[in-house]
């Protein structure tokens, strides 16, 4: 044999005893696998899953996706902006000067299901409004950026269940079931001043044009007890002192579903330690915790969009600084068979009491009514559209002295020069949101001339603010001393850690004054045993004269 034959008979004795280990090793691995471990089932194998006996009668579907496979008793159809000529401009125009054009005529029985646009501009150029069964009145009438879940004329992404924006907000898409028995007429109207578009690189093609398309269901027979889709907009500027802010209100009967809230703040801070208020037919049924809370989030808001709630702009604290919310009740609607109010409390965190703020506040309610809700005052306008004014709403304590105006005589304190008194802006609880400072480091004083018309007897009213830092304070008038030293020491309450209290006035008897100008001097050479420091600080003074 030589030695080629040789090499090649080892080679496929090694092959072949190869091959027979590896098939000893598969049956082994077989074996293995077939064979349960001994507290697996007591070493037995699983059987085959079979489903238990169903019960007797009709399917009946249960999720949303077996109800896709049901029978549709409707017919659907969509109106559109696509270019009749065939071409590819598929827009219609929106001329401004405010003309309402109707961008949808539908005619019942039948259901708006999902509505489609996008056009180049802000959220509040346009104004969308629907008009159900032949009504002259629009059931559905806001800023086209609200109505599509952001407020404020923010264009933002959004992803809620009845509302989402894609393309950085530029997409926009509604899902809300709006239903109608003769006839559904979609119109817009355009806000826009004649040079919107000056200066921008936006094509001619797509200036003051809207894409869109608008999807509906057609029936066979009108709806019984229909419930038609409202939305009403209102704006608040500035929010008044003293009460909360009406956001949504409803006479007749129906079911709430959902508010978008626009706000911009003149406070500077955290806005939003107001709680929201539910009246139902006449009985007060909800009294919330919080802003944020209501709107499902907690300790303050950030960006963020869920099914039902979300915050889709939040630029900060600063004054000037705005944000869009949303809170949709799809599975909680709240049913009302006469009157529904909502309103939200506008609270500073500096603050001390409810309804001090002044911020602007807008409010898109969406509710679905039995019938149609009277009419009310045709939007227009827009309030913010108008120059954004941080000092709207500046309140004044009546017939009062500014300290922060008052000339100041002299001042001399332990900490020196640099200690003059100076004027510090702090809203939101200060008469023209601004006192007078002085800190006197634990001896000094200052003086103020104070201007009265006529000679007599006043009662003289210090408006003071308290804190943890401050100290007494002794009034003399002309030289002499007028009543008591005042402690304007306020400690910190651990549910309430402001860092200085509201103005509290403290009222003076008898003071004797001279026409022309009075000097005012406040001492501060003491202070309560638990004070940091010798501050004071002077809202306003008020001059009563008394009736002898």
């Amino acid at each position: 044999m030589n030695k080629k034959v040789k090499t090649l008979n080892v080679l496929l004795f090694v092959m072949s005893a190869g091959i027979l280990l590896l098939s000893s090793w598969i049956l082994v691995g077989q074996k293995n696998v077939q064979k349960a471990p001994p507290f697996h089932t007591g070493g037995k194998l699983f059987p085959e899953p079979v489903p238990a006996p169903p019960p007797a009668g009709v399917l009946a579907a249960d999720n949303p996706m077996m109800q896709l496979a049901r029978p549709k008793n409707f017919s659907t159809a969509r109106v559109s902006s696509f270019a009749r000529n065939g071409l590819n401009l598929d827009t219609v125009p929106i001329p401004v000067g405010g003309e309402e054009v109707t961008i949808a005529d539908i005619k019942g029985p039948g259901a708006i299901t999902h509505i489609w646009t996008t056009y180049k501009g802000g959220g509040r150029d346009l104004i969308i409004r629907f008009y159900w069964d032949g009504s002259e009145h629009p059931s559905v009438e806001a800023p086209i950026g609200d109505f599509f879940g952001v407020a404020m004329g923010h264009v933002a992404p959004i992803s809620s269940l009845p509302i989402q924006c894609t393309s950085r907000g530029r997409s926009r898409n509604c899902w809300w079931y709006m239903p109608f028995n003769k006839s559904a007429r979609v119109t817009l109207s355009n806000l826009r001043p004649p040079d919107y578009f000056e200066g921008t690189d936006v094509p001619i093609r797509h200036r003051n044009r809207i894409y869109y398309y608008i999807d509906y269901q057609s029936y066979s027979q009108p709806i019984k007890d229909i419930r038609y889709f409202h939305v009403r907009f209102k704006e608040t500027d500035p929010a008044q002192r003293g009460r909360p802010v009406n956001l949504v209100e409803v006479e007749g009967e129906g079911h709430y579903v959902g508010v978008v809230l626009g706000h911009r703040t003149r406070t500077p801070g955290w806005f939003g330690e107001g709680d929201d208020i539910i009246t139902v037919d006449g009985q007060l049924s909800f009294v919330g915790t919080g802003t944020e809370d209501y709107f499902c989030d907690a300790w303050g808001f950030r960006v963020l969009s869920q099914p039902y709630f979300g915050c889709s702009v939040y630029e900060g604290r600063k004054i000037g600084d705005s944000l869009s919310i949303y809170r949709f009740h799809v599975v909680d609607p709240i049913p009302f068979r006469k009157h529904f109010k909502f309103e939200i409390e506008h609270w500073p965190w500096i603050s001390e009491w409810p309804n001090t703020g002044r911020g602007y506040y807008s409010s898109l309610g969406f509710w679905y009514q039995k019938g149609l809700h009277k009419p009310w005052p045709r939007l227009d306008k827009l309030v913010s559209d108008d120059p954004w004014d941080p000092t709207k709403g500046r309140w004044y304590v009546k017939d009062a002295l500014e300290a922060d105006d008052l000339g100041i005589l002299s001042f001399k304190s332990k900490g020196g020069e640099g200690t003059r008194p100076e004027s510090q802006l702090l809203m939101p609880n200060q008469s023209g949101d601004y006192m007078l400072a002085f800190d006197s480091w634990g001896r000094g004083e200052f003086s103020l001339a104070v201007p009265v018309k006529e000679e007599g007897t006043y009662n003289v009213k210090i408006h003071y603010l308290r804190a943890p830092d401050y100290g007494k304070v002794q009034l003399h008038v002309n030289g002499d001393a007028v009543g008591e030293p005042v402690d304007l020491f306020r400690a910190f309450v651990e549910m309430f850690p402001r860092p200085v209290w509201p103005p509290k006035e403290f009222v003076f008897s008898g003071v004797m004054l001279k026409p022309g100008l009075n000097t005012f001097t406040f001492s501060i050479d003491s202070k309560n045993p638990e004070s940091e420091g010798y501050k004071c600080r002077i809202d306003c003074i008020v001059l009563e004269k008394e009736v002898r």
